[in-house]
């Protein structure tokens, strides 16, 4: 597997993974339309680092990092490679990045999310609700 930094030609593969990814964990139907995950895309592109990782030139997972402020606002791994290390991989490449720590959001609902965060040693400092699904949201923080 290589870990690398996005490009562009990745677009279709990444907004594919993140669409499959996300409703497989969610157990509903988001109300948005793809196109406005490509325009949220868009969006993140220009204030946040990528990395995805590649197994057999497919892109199996990936990662968007607002170095700034390290704030991770995106992290999947298709359904079909889930358990074999690449979470915890790109959580490396985080730590890596953002040496003083960082948080991240995610579903209140999404269990497997949140027991992976928890394994790797994050913990919850808030709540909210998101932005851009509307649904109720947990805060973890990993000081480092």
């Amino acid at each position: 597997m290589i870990l690398r930094d996005y490009q562009p030609n990745d677009f279709e593969s990444v907004i594919q993974l993140w669409w499959d990814s996300w409703h497989s964990s969610s157990g509903y139907q988001h109300h948005r339309g793809l196109a406005d995950w490509k325009q949220r895309w868009h969006q993140l592109d220009k204030t946040h680092r990528s990395v995805v990782v590649e197994q057999n030139n497919q892109i199996v997972a990936f990662s968007a990092l607002d170095i700034q402020r390290c704030v991770l606002s995106q992290l999947f791994v298709s359904p079909t490679w889930k358990r074999r290390g690449i979470g915890g991989q790109l959580m490396q490449w985080v730590s890596l990045q953002c040496s003083n720590g960082f948080t991240l959001r995610t579903l209140a609902t999404n269990g497997e999310a949140r027991a992976f965060y928890e394994k790797m040693g994050m913990v919850v400092v808030g709540s909210g609700v998101n932005d851009f699904n509307g649904k109720e949201e947990v805060e973890y923080a990993n000081r480092a």
